[in-house]
Parts: structure tokens; sequence; C-alpha cells
């Protein structure tokens, strides 16, 4: 046995190396692309981040930059799909932490000085824009910026404090108030700076305002040449030029918008029935086309002006379209982003990352290559296999990950000091051709799919985060959802098998699923502590693969948009009161699962049924929250859609530690502890400060958020 538990270990160790080795082939292209992990301390926090640049360059080499970053309840992961895609363009990648996720820190204040307070500064993005115009071989007049969720709606501010708002007319005005004492009248902002200074300034006053002229030119030319944003704090913003309270919108290519399928049929059909905002925004009088690019007039010069049609994606380009590439030039195209996908597709959806980077490549007028070189051969937006072989390949990795901790598992119960845990798994009785399996069937499927509807309420799972903000252990929105996910399939399922177990019992005397006692649920308070050990080990094993990986391979054990994360030491301490908080429930389900166990199959083959009966019901509301969606082409995002596709991975490989962990041990609590301190582990990884302040000085204060 212990022979058998060493080859499994070896060979899942090996696959994982295979894979991660893969992955790593794929993402830099046999090593033609160089992945850094950088860390920045910036106001008494580590800020961190992954580069992506070409593995050649030079002192001369000068190189558009994208820079991404996440979500709420996410890091810097979820956008490995743009970052390796841009990156096989030719792009220099700054994917960012946002302070508060994953192993980035919070400032004691903000860019402003401002100390912290929730749902204000920029999480770091601004402090990673100037740091990306200060890498070497970055082009600073050739940077983008492209967020998720959270991120967009943080651009705007970033913009903002960068002086976007402002044109080069808008600065010089400034300068003929606060440099030659003009009073200039809100009309007259509307007039040349240039041709009002020649009217009012004397000779030399000229060769002054000619010099700061040169100097603000400079500013204006380093502005953000394109950025996705929420149009509610970049677009017409009030401001002030030279003592006028103004309106402006930001000087930048703006992608605005989002998943044609959002969370209300107005989201689906914001361009093609624009309501009085958009349309003063687009400088439009009717319906605009998707995913379209629109040149926006000097509506500070002529407010009545309106906005001129310059193509659609994919079917234009700033290479032969000159009207395109010269309003790119003047940062004045808005692109009306609405691709047919649900709110996390935005990360992976080949549609959206292909739509998303048709826009950024055109706005930056490069890909492999600069668009107007007649040598440069672009690799087409919309080719993404690259990186969807690189993303299964640390899929797979994940799940041989899984394996290995099983291995692992009976390989420590073959020690002397955990051969106690080892407990004798009961006999199974439950025929696979039989009315009680598919009973089984049906309350497992039921269950799971009760609980991935409530893991989906992102309403309820706000308005708890917003509940418990201040007070006794705070929570994000996203965890929240996970307690509400794993609760409501703890409950449901006891309470369904419990009625089974009944009617069985009184139908024919006996029970065809497993008693209490069976599970060995009972055993002594030092096996418990034991079998607690020996999942500790284990995540330390698991961890320190984790660390492995990212070491060797500069990869990650991930799967769509999850993945396991390195942390900050601080994080254990928060990941321990995760793991208080969701164990009731990992044990309840372990029971829950483990209560039947198919009679005349394999070992291997009653894991693998184990795995997919009680994983159903995720998979079917997954996949009708997919029917509904897109079952016109305009409908609203059904079901909660809009994050749960990880939970199609997720649930599966916590399904599979419960019942192989028990199937090693006899004991349902080793599946219990670990899927606790696994689901926790990915919790601690994942906290973002938008929701939630986390920095806190002692370790008590951390654990209860004081």
């Amino acid at each position: 046995m212990k022979k058998k538990f060493k080859t499994a270990a070896c060979v899942f160790l090996a696959l994982i190396i295979v894979f991660s080795f893969a992955a790593q082939l794929i993402i830099t292209q046999g090593f033609k692309i160089s992945v850094s992990h950088v860390t920045l301390e910036v106001r008494g926090a580590d800020l961190t981040m992954d580069i992506y640049r070409p593995s050649k360059v030079t002192a001369d080499t000068k190189l558009p930059c994208m820079i991404l970053s996440h979500g709420g309840s996410e890091c810097m992961s979820v956008d490995s799909i743009h970052a390796w895609e841009y990156a096989r363009r030719g792009y220099v990648v700054v994917n960012v932490n946002m302070y508060g996720a994953g192993t980035a820190d919070m400032p004691d204040y903000f860019e402003d000085g401002k100390p912290y307070n929730r749902n204000q500064g920029t999480s770091g993005l601004y402090d990673a824009l100037q740091y990306a115009r200060s890498i070497s071989y970055v082009d600073p007049s050739k940077i983008g910026l492209w967020g998720h969720s959270q991120s967009y709606s943080i651009y705007g501010p970033v913009l903002v404090l960068d002086g976007a708002l402002l044109s080069l007319n808008d600065r010089m005005y400034n300068a003929l108030h606060d440099e030659f004492g003009l009073e200039i009248s809100p009309e007259q902002l509307a007039l040349s700076a240039d041709e009002f200074a020649e009217k009012n300034l004397s000779e030399a006053q000229m060769e002054k305002y000619n010099y700061i002229k040169a100097e603000q030119q400079k500013i204006v030319d380093n502005y953000v040449v394109a950025a996705r944003v929420f149009d509610n704090n970049s677009c017409l913003v009030k401001t002030t030029v030279a003592g006028n309270e103004v309106v402006r919108s930001v000087h930048t290519n703006l992608q605005i918008g989002g998943e044609r399928n959002g969370t209300s049929a107005t989201s689906a059909t914001r361009f093609t029935q624009p309501n009085d905002r958009y349309k003063t925004i687009f400088c439009v009088d009717g319906p605009m086309e998707r995913n379209s690019y629109y040149q926006i007039p000097d509506t500070v010069a002529d407010p009545q002006a309106r906005s001129t049609f310059l193509g659609t994606a994919f079917e234009t380009s700033s290479a032969t379209n000159i009207p395109l590439r010269e309003a790119f030039a003047n940062r004045s195209v808005y692109f009306t982003y609405n691709p047919s996908t649900h709110h996390n597709g935005n990360l992976w959806s080949p549609l959206a990352v292909g739509t998303t980077m048709e826009f950024f490549t055109q706005a930056l007028n490069y890909n492999n290559g600069n668009l107007d070189d007649p040598n440069t051969k672009p690799i087409p937006c919309n080719q993404l296999l690259s990186a969807y072989i690189a993303l299964a390949m640390t899929t797979l990795a994940t799940f041989a990950l899984l394996g290995f901790l099983g291995a692992l598992a009976g390989l420590l119960l073959t020690t002397e000091h955990y051969a106690g845990c080892a407990l004798p798994a009961y006999q199974p009785h439950l025929k696979i051709k039989s009315l009680d399996f598919l009973v089984v069937t049906i309350i497992a499927t039921i269950t799971s799919f009760v609980g991935a509807y409530y893991g989906s309420n992102e309403t309820l799972g706000l308005q708890t985060s917003n509940a418990f903000m201040s007070k006794f252990l705070p929570t994000e929105p996203g965890h929240a959802r996970l307690w509400f996910m794993i609760g409501a399939t703890a409950v449901c399922g006891a309470v369904l098998f419990g009625i089974f177990m009944l009617i069985s019992k009184r139908r024919s005397g006996k029970s065809t699923v497993a008693k209490l006692s069976d599970l060995h649920i009972g055993i002594s308070f030092k096996n418990v502590m034991k079998t607690l050990g020996l999942t500790v080990v284990m995540f330390i094993a698991a961890y320190i693969l984790t660390a492995f990986v990212m070491g060797a391979f500069d990869g990650r054990f991930q799967f769509v948009d999850g993945s396991l994360e390195l942390m900050k030491p601080y994080s254990f301490v928060r990941m321990l009161k995760y793991f208080v908080l969701v164990l009731p429930f990992t044990f309840i389900i372990s029971i829950l699962n483990n209560l039947t166990v198919v009679e005349g199959v394999s070992d291997s083959a009653d894991t693998a049924i184990s795995v997919v009966i009680n994983s159903l019901g995720t998979w079917l509301f997954i996949i009708l929250a997919y029917i509904i969606t897109f079952s016109t082409p305009d409908h609203m995002t059904a079901l909660g859609l809009h994050t749960m596709l990880p939970a199609f991975f997720l649930v599966p490989m916590c399904n599979y530690l419960y019942r192989k962990l028990y199937k090693v041990t006899g004991s349902v609590w080793a599946g219990a502890f670990f899927v606790a301190i696994f689901l926790a582990w990915r919790l601690a990884g994942y906290v973002s400060h938008r929701f939630m302040f986390w920095g806190y000085d002692s370790v008590i204060s951390r654990f209860f958020g004081f």
C-alpha cells in the first residue's frame, strides 16, 4: 500500500511539472517573453504586479504598454488571458494586484494625502501607471489601461488624477490665469488660448507662454492613449479651468460600456437604445452601432457638434483608415464596447477578449509591430487559442495537485504518527441499478443546485457584506456568497437526506445509506486533532508546490478565473478566521457526500460517480443560466451567472477531496478539515479593500476586524 501511494505521488508530481512547464512554454512563446514578479513599496505598503515583456530589449527599445487590473473578490491572475495575449503581440504588460488584493497591501493614505476611506482612491492603479512610465523600455506616450469590474470604475479617477480632464487649450488658459493673472470668462474658454494670449500678453510674456506651452504639450502627449472606464467618473466631470467651474471628459480614447448581457435589459441595449446621458457623451441623436468607433468632437468649441462614425471592430483598421488613425492620435475616439457575454465573461470569453484587444491594438497602433509598418504581420485579435491551451495546462496542473494531495494523505497514514487516523471504510450497499441510487442522485442534484443558486445571489452577498463591514468579523461580498453557497448546500442536503433515510428505513427496515457511526464521526478528540494535523501538512505541501510552480515556471495553479495564490504572512491569520467560519458547513457536506458508496465498482469509479453526482446540480445551474442568458440577443444575465463559472471546477474539486480523503482515512473529518482549509486559502488570497479594509496592526484586530 505504501508503495502504491508513493508511486501515485511521484506520478502526480511529474504531471504538475509537465503541465506547468507546458503552460510556461506557451505563455512565453518558447521563452521569447520574460515574466517577472515586481513589488513596489508605496506609502508604506507593497504593490505587487506581474510584468511581461519581450526577452530581448535594448537601451533603445520603446514598446507600448498595457496595464491590467482585476475586479473585486479577485486578484491579478484573473487577467491572465489578456496578459498572455497582449504579451504575445509584443506589448509590455503590467498586471496589477490592486491594493488590498492578493499579495498587495493597503497604504496608510491615498495618492492625494487623504487617510483611508472605503471606495476612495485609485487602489494602486495610479501608482502602477507612474511605475509603467518609468520603465526604460516602455514608450510613455503609448500606454493603455484595461480593467475588469471594480477596476474599470477606478480608471476614471486615475485619469482625472493624472490631469487628463484638461486639454492643452485648458492648460494654457490655466497658465494665463495663474501665471499671468488674466481674468477669463467661461465663454472665452471655448476660444483659442493662443489667440487670447497674442492679444493680451507682451512679447516677453509670449516667450514665457510658449515655453510653458512646450512643457504642457509634453504632458498632454503622454496622456494615457486608451482606457476602459466607467463613464460616470470619466465623462462630463466637473473641474476648474482658469477659475471657472466647467464640465469636461478625459482626453483619452475610451472603451465605454460592458457586457451585452448585463444585469438588466438596459445594459444589453445601452447603445442601440441610448438614454439621454449616453447621447450626450457620444454626441449622437439616435442609436449607435455596438462595438464601433466614434470620433467625439470638441464640444467645448461647439456644443452642438455631432460625432462621426468611423467603423466597427474587426472591420476597420487604423492602418488603412486615416480618419480613425488621426482620431486615435488626437485621443478623441469612444468605443461602444458591448460584447455578447456576461460579467466575468469579459475575462475569458473569446468574443469579449478579442473585441477588447482589437480596440486597444488599434488605439495604440501596435500588434506584433507598428500597424502602419508594411512589414508588420499582426496577430488577429480573435486568434486566442494559445491562451486557452495555456489555461488548460494550468487547470490540468491543478487537478494533478489534487491527485498528489490524495496520494500524500495515504502516504502519511502509513507512518507511525498518523497510522491511528486510518479507519476502515464501511462496506457499500447501494446498487447503481436501483431506485435508491436514482433518488440519491436527484437529492444530491437538488442540493448542489440550491447551493449554486444561493452562491450566485450577488445582492445577498453585498447586503451581508455591508451589514458586517464595520462590525464583528467583517467580510467581503464574494466571501459571503461562498458562505451562502456551502451553507445552503449543507442545510438543503441535511433535510433531504434526512427525509430519505427515514422513508427508506420505514419502507424496508434498513437504509441503503451509511449510518453516522459508519462514518466515524465520534472518533476520539486525539484522533480528530491528528486528522487536523494531517490536513495541515497537506496544505503546507500544496502551498510549497504553489511556491515552486511560481518560482520555477512563473505560473499558478489556475482554472478559468480562479487560482491558488501565495499570501502575505498576515493573510494566514485571516485564513484562520475563514477556516473557523466554513468548517461547520464543510463537516456537514463531508457527511452527506459519504453517506452513499456504490456497490460492485472500484474505488476510483465510486469516487468518480460521487464527484459527478454531487456536482451535477451546480453544472446544471450554470448550463441553465447560460441557456437562458443567451436565449435571445438582448436577454439580461439570468440566475446570477456573473461570477459562477469557477464553481464549475471548484465544486467538483471539493467533492473529490471529500470522497478521496474519506476513502483514505475512513473518516469524514479529513475531508471536512481540508476543504475548509482549501476554501479559506482561496478566500484569504482574494480580499479587496474596495469592499473591506484590512490594514490592521495586530493579529487579534486582523482576525476580528477591529
